[in-house]
């Protein structure tokens, strides 16, 4: 009895509990019902895209003579090692003969005594000796001619007495005897007369080669002075007062300020652009010569000289396939505000040929697939364009765009054909580089 009421009373419970979830379920579903009935309908509204806006430039047609970068260093055009044309002792000096120190043409720079004031004393007395020693021959030659006259009178006298038998035979003994000695001393004398003329001729000879010798020596003297050949400056001092020095020895390095040279290499790209004459030689002077400007920057400071092409050295560079070109500056003399020196790392702009119908972009305004968005009326039309040359920041196009496209510059994005967009005002637009 008692197990069949317990399992009656846990029944109803399971029933009630049953009827519990169920009212909570309806009384749910109803609340849902009501919210969702009340909820607000949405409201259609229409999107309107935005307007883009862009910078643009104008495309214009211009003449552009292609700028033709490139770097070196300054050299001059003009070395001098500075010998010496005289042994001898320096015994003067410039008190300006010091490295760095510029010298206008024909200054002072030094002396060297060669010592040949003896050598050109000694070469006095020679020619002094051989006239006293042709004089005495001349006079030697009067006195033996003299003698031998008297010796041929006397044998023919004593000759003419001896026919005649005046003389004793012992007289004529002592006479013949006179006689074959004066012959003998004539033979003697005329044999001397014989040499006389060679000796005076190889006199004569020596007397010529010692007046050579004399004018070399005073030209030698005249080389002892040493004086500046040109407008220059002393890159090396190698000499001191006092030092003795030889023929041929280095004194110093000298350079010509008037005239500096800069070497750069030319890309082959970059070659078409020169000025080569009609038959195609490398010369590059024309008339007149290709311009140049030589640019030393410093310090955030840009110094410029006007140069000109001087020459190429006539083939390319086999390791570089660069062409050599050189750069001639006459400018840049000392006495400017400032000079231009060698060493100093220089960038080189040549002046090369002049291209018509050109139009100059900015690089930012050529995309990748070299391609430019113009605006037309408002919208975006992209047009493939044909560069014809880069230059730093700068393109060269030669087609695909007409004069006065607006060509956009800055394109926040990417666009598409028939885009809609609006042309910043100029006054608003932050520039173009270029």
């Amino acid at each position: 009895m008692t197990t069949v009421e317990s399992v009656n009373k846990n029944t109803g419970r399971i029933f009630i509990k049953g009827l519990r979830i169920a009212l909570v379920l309806i009384i749910a579903g109803a609340i849902a019902a009501v919210l969702i009935k009340m909820r607000p309908h949405p409201t259609r509204r229409t999107v309107v895209n935005p307007v883009t806006l862009v910078e643009t430039i104008e495309a214009h047609k211009t003449s552009q003579n292609m700028i033709i970068r490139a770097y070196g260093t300054v050299r001059s055009g003009e070395n001098l090692s500075l010998t010496a044309e005289v042994r001898g002792r320096i015994v003067e000096m410039s008190p300006d003969f010091e490295e760095g120190i510029y010298f206008p043409k024909g200054a002072f720079l030094m002396r060297i005594d060669p010592s040949l004031r003896t050598e050109i004393k000694r070469l006095d007395a020679e020619v002094a000796r051989i006239f006293q020693e042709r004089k005495n021959l001349q006079a030697s030659l009067i006195i033996v001619e003299e003698d031998l006259g008297l010796v041929k009178a006397e044998y023919e006298r004593n000759l003419a007495l001896a026919k005649r038998k005046v003389v004793s035979q012992t007289l004529l003994d002592q006479t013949q005897q006179r006689w074959l000695t004066s012959r003998q001393k004539a033979q003697e004398i005329e044999n001397s007369l014989a040499l006389i003329k060679p000796r005076i001729n190889l006199l004569k000879a020596q007397r010529q080669s010692v007046l050579v010798q004399m004018k070399e020596a005073q030209l030698d003297l005249d080389r002892t002075e040493i004086r500046a050949p040109f407008e220059c400056r002393m890159a090396k001092k190698l000499a001191e007062t006092g030092q003795y020095v030889t023929a041929g020895m280095k004194l110093a390095h000298l350079y010509n300020v008037g005239i500096m040279e800069v070497e750069v290499h030319i890309p082959p790209q970059d070659i078409v652009w020169l000025h080569f004459n009609s038959g195609g030689s490398v010369n590059l002077k024309g008339d007149p010569p290709a311009r140049a400007r030589v640019i030393f920057s410093a310090a955030g400071k840009k110094i410029q000289w006007q140069g000109f092409v001087s020459r190429t050295k006539g083939q390319m560079e086999e390791t570089t396939r660069t062409l050599p070109v050189i750069i001639e500056v006459k400018d840049g003399h000392p006495g400017t505000e400032h000079p231009l020196m060698p060493g100093m790392f220089v960038t080189v702009e040549i002046v090369g040929k002049r291209v018509d119908d050109l139009y100059l972009l900015p690089r930012e305004a050529v995309h990748e697939d070299n391609s430019v968005y113009v605006v037309d009326n408002g919208e975006v039309n992209i047009k493939s364009v044909k560069i014809f040359r880069r230059v730093d920041n700068q393109l060269y196009v030669k087609e695909g765009i007409e004069e006065g496209d607006q060509i956009i510059t800055r394109f926040p994005g990417v666009a598409t054909e028939g885009m809609k967009v609006r042309i910043k005002p100029k006054s608003d637009q932050t520039g173009v580089s270029g």
